[in-house]
């Protein structure tokens, strides 16, 4: 079987982060261990609750914290890629604002882990996690989030992580979810959905320049396939 890795990047978000964690533990028995990448300025509640996740966890895997304090995002979900890929492990992306609903006799994360060792198939999200484009990168193509999605170990070596050149980041999940689908690998849903950002104000989507990003980005994406504006 499998080593499977939950990977989370955390800054600011204490309270949510201690629901995520407390729904993971209640859920799922799937997993060897959590990897947190630590955002730089994160706050000193956040700090203890990733020190009560240690203790909470304990018995089911461990928590492992990096040492690193990660500038952007970005920067520490790849961080998470690349630790898998060094430990020959599956990696299982999600976020502090997501909780994890119990199933009757049925893990949801063993699901994830069990379709991804088809050599098919390179990730596995659930019902809810992702959506599909539009013209402005490649219409009705469906794209992953990094809220709940399961990448088995040829995709860290085969795809790799995500593209820190993207000009402020939107649109890296398409990107990295169109290189998959590029290398003939298949994305798969499994019957799960997740509560994603039910703690979160959501202060992205307040983003007066959010507009001018997505377009930022959506021009690169298409310079970078040589797509036609």
């Amino acid at each position: 079987m499998a080593e499977v890795i939950i990977g989370i990047p955390i800054k600011n978000d204490a309270e949510s982060f201690k629901e995520m964690i407390y729904s993971l533990h209640m859920s799922t028995d799937a997993f060897d261990k959590i990897v947190l990448a630590v955002g730089k300025d994160t706050n000193q509640e956040s700090l203890e609750a990733i020190e009560w996740a240690k203790n909470y966890v304990r018995g089911k895997g461990h928590v492992e914290v990096s040492e690193q304090r990660f500038e952007t995002p970005l920067q520490a979900y790849n961080y998470l890629f690349q630790i898998a890929k060094e430990e020959k492990a599956d990696l299982f992306l999600t976020q502090t604002d997501v909780k994890f609903p119990s199933l009757y006799k049925r893990d949801w994360l063993k699901q994830m882990s069990d379709i991804a060792q088809n050599e098919q198939v390179g990730a596995v999200t659930s019902i809810n996690g992702g959506g599909y484009s539009g013209p402005d990168y490649v219409d009705g193509f469906y794209w992953l989030g990094g809220w709940c999605v399961y990448y088995p170990l040829r995709t860290l070596e085969l795809v790799g992580g995500f593209d820190e050149n993207f000009p402020n980041g939107n649109g890296v999940d398409i990107d990295h979810s169109f290189r998959i689908s590029k290398i003939g690998l298949k994305i798969i849903q499994v019957n799960y959905w997740v509560d994603h950002h039910m703690m979160n104000e959501r202060l992205h989507d307040r983003n007066p320049n959010a507009e001018r990003e997505r377009k930022e980005s959506a021009g690169y994406f298409k310079l970078k396939w040589g797509i036609a504006k």
